[in-house]
């Protein structure tokens, strides 16, 4: 039987990253248990992340085996600092294909084809050879340096792209074509050459820039479907006028991850206070200081803005404490609020002495099993971003999400699937009141909250499962 190949499997760094896969691999399980799963890693053999999936999706999916990502090797990548990893850093360019790309075109008109410059019919003719072209060239080098990877599109039924937002160009000045958007465009670049059905689910689009809309018009056009996971992305491409055979709005597949560490969150909570009394566990997003290759918000929130998001924050949780006898958790969805951009140092140092002292600040990042363990826990789970909250939407979580504009247009998902009510945009000056006001509603009213709630899985659930029940029907038709 021919499997399904999904790409991709996605960082180690975010819990909401590492939420996808295993939410995908359990709907997969139920939906089609018979189809076997090839996962592609995002990134290759010698990261981290590729052993990581490798040895943690098949208990959520016994059919599921995970591969390290090829396309990294055969492509050289932009002139630019911050790889996907140290183990992207260092990789050299394998096989053949890059080498006639650049005899064909020439370093020079490929970079003013990345930043924009190039004549239009130079660009359109680059274009031709990216989709017709130069993925063969790819495959090639693939049958004779990485067999498994090549196998893993010859005999696939199916090549379904995994929920993100890693087809963007151009997002707030980011133009990572060949070191980014290509290799992860690659999978679906493939397909199209080979002639294997393939389709885009639950992507966001924050934006895609000259010329790789070019390239995007026939991929996305020859696509069996293109689904995007908010509705704000679905308004953005019929403003860039793609054209598509499917499209609709379909949510990603956090929400069906339900696989807790109980015993480990029991004991967490027991030895930090939080066991006794109602706790509200807070995650923030902090943008970098300039634009990094997993973030390219980077630079565009200034210091100034950050500390005006972070006072209001504080005023809410000082509120939400004083009106509640409760605590706080400070916590984590990415690996990057334990670092550079510091959850101790832009937050729990500016709170009152008084909510210090009932504040416990998560010096570890935890896995996703243990986060939803504390979340299942929690009185209030409020987060600048999504994933977390839709894992807790998933599991009758009461949330609240407070994003700012340049998070993307995936904040959108949570009016999409009925609550709005619970959405806050930190930058507004009245963000605090608003925030204060949801908590109280939420808790004031636990059955009206478990329905909105409830309604919110169910709707998500439905969409998620049609486009899994579509790509299982490819799978068995092949």
């Amino acid at each position: 039987m021919k499997h399904l190949l999904v790409t991709y499997a996605w960082s180690i760094n975010n819990i909401g990253d590492m939420g996808i896969q295993a939410g995908l691999m359990t709907l997969l399980r139920q939906i089609c248990p018979e189809v076997p799963v090839k996962l592609m890693s995002y990134l290759p053999r010698e990261d981290d992340a590729w052993t990581y999936y490798r040895d943690a999706l098949p208990p959520y999916n016994p059919q599921c085996q995970v591969l390290p990502m090829p396309f990294f090797d055969f492509i050289a990548g932009d002139p630019l600092p911050d790889a996907a990893s140290e183990a992207t850093r260092n990789l050299q360019v394998k096989g053949r294909a890059w080498g006639n790309l650049v005899q064909r075109h020439s370093r020079v008109r490929l970079e003013q084809f990345r930043n924009g410059t190039l004549p239009a019919r130079q660009a359109e003719t680059i274009c031709e050879d990216l989709l017709d072209l130069f993925p063969l060239e790819v495959f090639a080098d693939m049958q004779e340096l990485m067999p498994e990877a090549a196998e893993a599109f010859s005999n696939a039924a199916f090549v379904y792209y995994n929920s993100g937002t890693t087809l963007n160009f151009g997002r707030l000045g980011v133009r990572r074509l060949f070191g980014y958007t290509l290799p992860l465009a690659m999978s679906l670049l493939l397909a199209r050459a080979l002639k294997i059905p393939y389709g885009i689910g639950s992507q966001s689009f924050d934006q895609i820039e000259w010329p790789v809309e070019l390239l995007y018009r026939k991929m996305f056009k020859d696509a069996e479907f293109v689904y995007c996971r908010d509705t704000d992305s679905m308004d953005y491409l019929r403003q860039k006028k793609f054209e598509f055979r499917k499209f609709a709005f379909r949510p990603d597949t956090t929400v069906s991850f339900h696989r807790s560490d109980d015993a480990w969150a029991d004991e967490y909570l027991r030895v930090h206070g939080l066991a006794e009394q109602p706790f509200l566990t807070m995650i923030l997003r902090i943008s970098s200081p300039k634009a990094k290759y997993h973030d390219p918000t980077g630079g565009a929130v200034s210091a100034e803005r950050c500390a005006a998001q972070m006072q209001r924050i504080k005023a809410f949780l000082e509120q939400w404490l004083a009106e509640t006898g409760g605590k706080i958790l400070l916590a984590h969805e990415t690996r990057d609020t334990l670092g550079e951009n510091n959850a101790r140092d832009f937050l729990y140092d500016i709170l009152s002495e008084e909510a210090q002292k009932n504040t416990v600040y998560l010096d570890f990042f935890w896995t996703p099993e243990q986060a939803l363990g504390v979340f299942k826990r929690t009185a209030l789970l409020a987060s600048m971003e999504i994933h977390s909250l839709i894992m807790g939407i998933g599991n009758g979580i009461p949330v609240l999400h407070l994003p700012y504009a340049e998070c993307g247009r995936k904040r959108q998902m949570f009016a999409d699937v009925g609550l709005g009510e619970l959405l806050v945009d930190i930058d507004d000056d009245d963000a605090a009141a608003q925030m204060s006001a949801i908590a109280r509603c939420l808790a004031a009213d636990p059955e009206r909250t478990q329905g909105l709630l409830a309604a919110a899985r169910d709707l998500v659930l439905t969409e998620v499962n049609r486009t899994l029940t579509e790509v299982a029907d490819y799978c068995r038709r092949a």
